[in-house]
């Protein structure tokens, strides 16, 4: 009967469209997986050159601090065997500030700043990558406050009372690298520097408004290194998202 006819056109149109639809659903459910693979590849690359970058920050951090305590030292009259070099040295070190890692982590920006993070799949990967990210802003922003720290305030200080070219003459080097090495990477001094000690720093070291100033660039530098592990931990959580990712693309 003509109505069979047409009940049956029916179903197979609605079994063509529904079919079309699944068709339609499974190609963007792969789309999706090949873009979620290349974000969470890009983003692997990202961090894993980042963590490379970062591992030289550890020493080279706590060399600045070490010479800023071993001017106190100095300053004390607990070292008094110190030369007038030696101090230029140390006083060079303290320059240096804590911005050493330039490579940055664009995916990361993307995810957030795009509104791309809904693209990872793993509600587990998202939340650590927003720690990881809340604990890096953190120590950007100690980062930035120890280098206003030295360009307004540790600067202007040795502007007034001391021999600026003469400390930069005594630069020897990346601090927590030995001169000359191959991660050592002296500043281009010019006619502008004073290579040898033509007045000596000793009393600079006993003024009382300059110790205050080296024990605010060393906890500048500890909040930077992040002292307090349970605050925040920037190489921790890089980690752990890192074998995260490899986990997941590995499936």
């Amino acid at each position: 009967m003509p109505w069979k006819r047409l009940s049956l056109e029916a179903s197979a149109i609605v079994a063509s469209i529904l079919l079309a639809f699944w068709i339609d659903a499974l190609w963007d459910q792969r789309e999706d997986a090949v873009r979620e693979r290349i974000v969470l590849e890009t983003l692997l690359s990202d961090m894993q050159e980042f963590r490379s970058a970062r591992e030289i920050r550890e020493g080279y951090l706590d060399a600045i601090i070490e010479s800023g305590r071993s001017l106190l030292d100095i300053g004390k009259a607990l070292k008094p065997d110190a030369t007038d070099r030696e101090i230029d040295y140390l006083l060079n070190d303290l320059t240096y500030t804590s911005n050493v890692v330039s490579k940055g982590l664009p995916v990361l920006g993307l995810l957030f700043e795009g509104g791309d993070l809904m693209t990872i799949e793993s509600d587990e990967l998202r939340a650590h990558i927003a720690d990881f990210r809340f604990s890096l802003n953190v120590e950007i922003s100690y980062g930035r406050r120890e280098v206003e720290f030295v360009d307004n305030v540790f600067y202007p200080f040795l502007d007034a009372n001391s021999s600026l070219a003469q400390i930069w003459g005594a630069d020897d080097g990346q601090p927590g690298y030995a001169p000359g090495g191959s991660n050592s990477s002296e500043f281009p001094l010019g006619r502008e520097s004073v290579r040898h000690s033509e007045i000596s720093h000793r009393k600079l070291l006993e003024n009382r408004q300059f110790q205050n100033l080296l024990i605010r660039k060393i906890m500048y530098l500890e909040n930077v290194k992040g002292w307090e592990d349970s605050a925040y931990d920037v190489d921790t959580q890089l980690s752990e998202c890192i074998a995260l990712i490899e986990s997941i693309i590995a499936d």
